[in-house]
């Protein structure tokens, strides 16, 4: 029976002695750090913090296939005006319970009312997946059942209604505003 031996090494995950990956770390002349956190990846900490992708990767001499560890630290390209939100500025925290709360079932039943019914299977799997089917649901940018991210789209929410985040907590708020979404973009990109 043959063994392989899982660690890391500086910032690198290995089996056996075949590297797999190399987690970015951060050099002393790093003017902008960034702390990873639980399913950040190169894409979602350009989108968080305003830079493109690729100016990331360079600030960190990674490619795409280069692993982000929790709690590594990432440099931010210079210039970056980006700072973590607090907890206040962010919108997104202490939004309060909505007026009416939705069991997972209701919710899925909302989606039903909602979505035209060749849409019904794909849309209950992506909020299955985003929420658990939880329209009470939220994190730093995204919220709801569709966990819709109100930073990429509060611009144009308000045009249908919606001018703060915790509206979108409702299920029913937030099924109509993930439609808008699907035809917006003429399909299931913001969540594939």
């Amino acid at each position: 029976m043959r063994r392989f031996h899982h660690y890391l090494t500086a910032g690198a995950l290995a089996v056996g002695s075949v590297v797999i990956g190399f987690a970015p770390a951060a050099s002393a002349a790093c003017e902008r750090p960034y702390v990873a956190v639980a399913n950040d990846s190169w894409s979602r900490i350009a989108m968080k913090t305003g830079v493109s992708v690729k100016s990331l990767l360079q600030a960190n001499s990674a490619s795409t296939k280069t692993m982000i560890l929790i709690g590594e630290t990432v440099c931010l390209p210079k210039g970056t005006t980006w700072n973590r939100p607090s907890t206040q500025a962010s919108g997104l925290r202490n939004l309060g319970t909505p007026p009416t709360r939705y069991s997972r079932a209701q919710a899925a039943a909302v989606i039903r009312e909602v979505f035209p019914e060749r849409l019904h299977t794909r849309a209950l799997a992506i909020a299955q997946r985003e929420s658990k089917l939880n329209a009470l649901s939220y994190n730093w940018c995204c919220v709801g059942l569709f966990q819709i991210n109100w930073w990429a789209h509060k611009s144009w929410l308000k045009n249908i209604g919606i001018t703060k985040a915790s509206q979108l907590r409702d299920a029913r708020v937030n099924a109509e505003a993930a439609l808008e979404i699907y035809k917006r973009n003429s399909g299931w990109g913001p969540w594939e």
